[in-house]
């Protein structure tokens, strides 16, 4: 059985992207409107994490 690192290291990626897009979508919601800003920057983590990691795939295949 081989074992590399770089499958798990992909999948955690992606889960720290989805956790930023909900949490910062959430922020997004009337209720925690103050913070908005902060719910953007969240959001624009997660957007980040997704396009590496679909670099990472790419260039892995």
């Amino acid at each position: 059985m081989k074992f590399t690192l770089a499958p798990r290291v992909n999948a955690l990626v992606n889960i720290l992207s989805a956790c930023a897009f909900f949490f910062g979508s959430t922020l997004f919601l009337p209720a925690f409107i103050e913070y908005a800003t902060l719910g953007g920057v969240l959001f624009m983590i997660g957007s980040l994490l997704f396009l590496l990691s679909a670099f990472a795939d790419y260039y892995s295949h």
